[in-house]
């Protein structure tokens, strides 16, 4: 069931992430067309700037999804209402807070943005994308409960028609008028009645929702909830300080502009990892009902698959950014909107790194493992804080990339497996680190092979060049990896798996 439920969340999640990512690079494609590159940097700092502020949400979220697991496996309908009271109650709180805080934000608007006084109604857009995050806590929290349950494959028809109704809609408007607050407000709108209609849905599937719930939660899991979010609440922070910052930076110490330049390659890139992410995120519930129910040794067996498959995926991925990134921006949308290649790698080396942090993080969800490494995230953030500020004004652009790359090294990338080994597996990490530079060396064999390859034969940008480089990236890097792990354990696992979904055989109880 476990198999079947993941199976189903990946295979709906293409499905909705391949209509969202192909409307979205149409919805971009007209965007800059008609509004321009700046503007797409005002949207770009919008989003990081309101990430920040849902910083309040302080991981309650992820904290309730843990403590879901097992009242869900256990059928404990009451227990689970319970729980979703109390996530309600929460979760309105925290969107009205939002809402406030974002308010007194508003005054710190124009020393964040450097070149504010030539973008029109600035302060109303920030209200609009205020509006829009902070109503959605009064909602999202139901589809925590459908997460929790491997089953929020159900929600992807419904997401994806939405989404397709506003990029059709807004499309139409940026064509006619040409006017990013009506582009906006066509967001809020129907993500209002998106909420609206997911909220009703879950309510007809999940009834008992309706009953007032007569338990209190007790004061020892309070306890165990209270201090995963305060916990979570540490990591969110850090994590922001890392991830989210980034445009925050290049808008206050380079410009806006930039901005915008940097977003249409983390479109591409957002746009693929969501793809890939798929086959983690949907794999973290049935691995907490996996962690719950079987022995470490399991969990360790089946992580180990993760693993490998991480290595496998994100290497792959970052061997294809490397060589087809920036021909791919070209054709897309033409040279002028190219960036450096060397700032390019800087930030495939970040998107490495963090990618094979993927399955640890899965396995940490999963198992409920937020306060040991508490602290780490801030020290992350400082040491990423510190260098990018310092570094941005010697190299610029580069300089934002390569702090988040020094504090990554430095801190997260050795700590976070010590603590998933010693508090899930509770076994010694060595193999853990000796294949995670055997996997980071094959990366970098098939970098060096395609670069040669596309550098010498395919150096031009242009549609036929790009086809080839594909099947170069295609070919070569997974020949590589078959032949130096084909008779692996992870790699005849995966092999089940695929035998398994071809009806050849099955891949057991998993």
């Amino acid at each position: 069931m476990r198999l079947k439920n993941t199976l189903n969340n990946i295979a709906f999640g293409l499905g909705g992430t391949l209509i969202t990512t192909l409307l979205g690079f149409i919805s971009r494609t007209v965007f800059i067309n008609t509004l321009g590159v700046t503007y797409l940097g005002v949207n770009g700092l919008m989003i990081s700037l309101l990430s920040m502020l849902s910083l309040a949400e302080l991981g309650v979220g992820t904290a309730i999804t843990f403590s879901l697991y097992k009242p869900l496996a256990e059928k404990d309908t009451e227990k689970v209402n319970t729980l979703m009271a109390f996530y309600k109650k929460f979760y309105r709180i925290i969107g009205l807070i939002i809402f406030a805080l974002g308010l007194l934000f508003m005054c710190f608007l124009k020393y964040i943005v450097k070149d504010a006084d030539g973008i029109s109604n600035l302060y109303l857009i920030y209200f609009i994308f205020l509006v829009d995050t902070s109503y959605t806590y009064f909602f999202s929290y139901k589809r925590t409960l459908i997460t929790a349950d491997q089953k929020a494959y159900l929600l992807v028809p419904f997401t994806a028609g939405f989404y397709s109704l506003m990029v059709a809609v807004r499309i139409a408007v940026l064509i006619l008028f040409q006017n990013y607050i009506i582009y906006l407000l066509i967001q809020l709108v129907v993500g209002l009645a998106e909420n609206i209609f997911i909220n009703r849905y879950i309510n007809r599937k999940y009834t008992f929702l309706k009953d007032k719930s007569e338990q209190k939660i007790p004061k020892s899991e309070m306890a165990v909830i209270t201090k995963n979010v305060k916990a979570m609440f540490l990591h969110r922070l850090g994590d922001y300080a890392v991830n989210g910052t980034d445009n925050i930076i290049i808008s206050a110490f380079v410009s806006v502009t930039v901005v915008g330049l940097y977003s249409n390659y983390l479109l591409v890139i957002t746009a693929v990892n969501t793809f890939l992410l798929l086959i983690f995120d949907s794999a973290t519930a049935s691995f907490g009902n996996l962690i719950a129910q079987e022995t470490r040794e399991k969990s360790l067996e089946v992580f180990k698959v993760f693993n490998f498959l991480g290595f496998w995926i994100f290497g792959w991925a970052t061997v294809c950014f490397y060589n087809l990134l920036n021909p791919f921006i070209s054709l897309w949308i033409g040279n002028s909107y190219l960036i450096e290649q060397a700032i390019i790698n800087i930030v495939l080396l970040n998107y490495y790194l963090v990618g094979m942090r993927v399955p640890l993080g899965v396995v940490k969800t999963a198992a409920g493992v937020y306060a040991q490494d508490r602290y780490v995230p801030l020290i992350q953030a400082a040491v990423n804080l510190t260098f990018s500020i310092i570094l941005v004004q010697y190299w610029g652009l580069a300089g934002v990339f390569a702090g988040t790359v020094i504090s990554s090294v430095a801190v997260v990338c050795w700590y976070r497996p010590l603590v998933v080994y010693k508090y899930v597996f509770q076994t010694s990490v060595k193999q853990y680190f000796i294949r995670y530079f055997y996997y980071a060396s094959v990366v970098v064999i098939n970098i060096l092979l395609t670069d040669y390859i596309c550098s010498f034969f395919l150096a031009e940008y242009g549609i036929i060049n790009f086809i080839l480089r594909s099947i170069v990236c295609l070919i070569i890097p997974n020949l590589v990896v078959i032949a130096l792990f084909f008779r692996a354990k992870e790699f005849k696992d995966i092999a089940g798996i695929v035998n398994f979904l071809a009806g050849e055989k099955s891949w057991g109880k998993r």
